[in-house]
C-alpha cells in the first residue's frame, strides 16, 4: 500500500512542480520538440492519423463573371490507426541508500540549509532522470520514424518492455530513393544525388527545408572526392599544394543555399538503452539514410491521460512536466521510496507524404 514520501513536504506535488518549472532548462533537450507538437490529450487510447495524399495546391480557374464556380475534388486521405502505448520508468531508493542519506543528515556541522539542499537533490535527481527517460524514448521513436518511415520496437531497443512487429507509417514508395552509387564507392557523387532528388521532387510540387544527416554520414560525405572537388571550385581554392578546402558544415550549407538546395542538419543523437542494469548507446537515426524534410513541423505526439491523472491514488504525490506525469511515494514492506514518470504517447508523422529518404548504402 502506498505511503507518503519519506521526504515529506519536499516531495509534495507542489514542491516537485516548483522544481520542475524552475529548473526546466536542466532537463535534457530532446530533438523531437523541434519538429513535433503535442496533440490535445485524450481519454481513450485509440488514435487516427489522417495523411493528406496531395501536396500540390491547384490554381483557381478564370471564369466568365456570370459563370458558376468550378467545383474541385477533395484529395483522398489515408488513415493510420493505432493505440497509444504507455511509456514508463520507475526509480527506487532502497533501505540501505536511505540509511546512508539519514547518516549524512545527522552528521555534526551540517546546517539546516545543507540538509534541505541534500534532500532536494535526491528528490530532483530522481525526478529529472525519470522525466528525461520519457523524452529519450520519444526521441528514439521520432528519429526512427523520420529516418526510415517505420517504427521498430524490438528486444534490443526495448528489452524489458513490449516487442511488436515493425509499424509501417505509410511513407509512399516513391519517396524512398537510392543513390546512383553507394556513397562508400570512390567514384560516388553525393551532391549530384542530392541535386537529382531535389529537382525530381520539385517537379512534382515538393519543396524541402532541411536535409537530416547522421554525423558519421556527414564525416564521410565531406571526405568524398567529388564533394571536395565541388567545394574547392565553389570556394575558388588553389590546390597547388595538394590540400583541399576545409569542408565544414558551414561551407557545405553555403554552397547548398547558393544552389537552391536545402541545408544539412547533423543528427548526432544517441539514446541509452538499459539491459540487465547496463546502459548501451543506440543510434535511433538510420545512418545509411539522409532525409529530406519540409519546413515546419513534421507531426504530432498523440497522447492520452494517465489513469492516475483521472483517479489519483491516496498518499501518492503528483506533478507534471508537460504531458509527463511524475509520482512519488513510499512503501513499508519491503521498504522502498519510489519515483515514477509515465506518459501515454506515440508519434504521428503527419507530414510523411512530404518527406523523402535517400538511401546512400545498400
Amino acid at each position: 500500500m502506498a505511503e507518503l514520501s519519506v521526504f515529506g513536504n519536499l516531495a509534495s506535488g507542489q514542491s516537485m512542480k516548483y522544481l520542475i518549472d524552475s529548473r526546466s532548462e536542466k532537463f535534457n533537450q530532446p530533438w523531437y520538440i523541434n519538429y513535433f507538437d503535442w496533440d490535445i490529450p485524450q481519454i481513450n487510447l485509440d488514435f487516427t492519423t489522417v495523411l493528406g495524399e496531395s501536396v500540390i495546391s491547384v490554381a483557381a480557374s478564370i471564369v466568365a463573371r456570370d459563370a458558376e464556380t468550378p467545383l474541385r475534388s477533395r484529395a483522398a486521405l489515408a488513415k493510420l490507426t493505432g493505440e497509444i502505448p504507455a511509456i514508463k520508468q520507475m526509480l527506487t531508493l532502497n533501505e540501505n541508500q536511505y540509511r546512508n542519506y539519514r547518516a549524512l543528515q545527522s552528521m555534526q556541522g551540517v546546517s539546516d540549509t545543507q540538509r534541505r539542499d541534500q534532500a532536494l537533490k535526491l528528490v530532483w535527481d530522481d525526478v529529472k532522470k525519470s522525466v528525461d527517460s520519457i523524452h529519450n524514448r520519444l526521441d528514439l521513436l521520432c528519429l526512427q520514424a523520420v529516418s526510415t518511415g517505420m517504427i521498430d520496437i524490438n528486444i534490443d531497443n526495448n528489452p524489458d518492455g513490449i516487442v511488436v512487429p515493425k509499424i509501417n507509417l505509410l511513407m509512399p514508395d516513391a519517396n524512398k530513393q537510392d543513390a546512383k552509387k553507394a556513397w562508400t564507392a570512390a567514384d560516388a557523387d553525393p551532391i549530384a544525388d542530392i541535386q537529382s532528388l531535389v529537382n525530381a521532387a520539385g517537379d512534382n510540387g515538393y519543396t524541402f527545408g532541411k536535409i537530416l544527416m547522421d554525423a558519421s554520414k556527414f564525416a564521410s560525405f565531406v571526405t568524398n572526392g567529388n564533394v571536395l572537388k565541388t567545394l574547392n571550385a565553389f570556394s575558388g581554392y588553389d590546390r597547388t599544394n595538394g590540400a583541399n578546402v576545409p569542408a565544414t558544415l558551414n561551407r557545405v550549407n553555403q554552397f547548398f543555399t547558393e544552389n537552391q538546395m536545402p541545408t544539412i542538419e547533423i543528427i548526432q543523437r544517441r539514446v541509452a538503452i538499459e539491459k540487465d542494469g547496463i546502459p548501451t548507446a543506440v543510434n535511433p537515426f538510420e545512418a545509411k539514410n539522409i532525409v529530406f524534410i519540409p519546413d515546419g513541423k513534421l507531426g504530432t505526439i498523440k497522447n492520452a491521460l494517465a489513469v492516475e491523472e483521472m483517479n489519483p491514488v491516496k498518499n501518492i504525490e503528483y506533478a507534471t512536466q508537460g504531458r509527463i506525469l511524475v509520482s512519488k511515494w513510499s512503501q513499508n514492506e519491503p521498504w522502498r521510496e519510489y519515483t515514477k514518470a509515465e506518459c501515454n504517447a506515440f508519434p504521428s508523422l503527419d507530414a510523411i507524404n512530404n518527406i523523402f529518404i535517400l538511401k546512400t548504402e545498400a
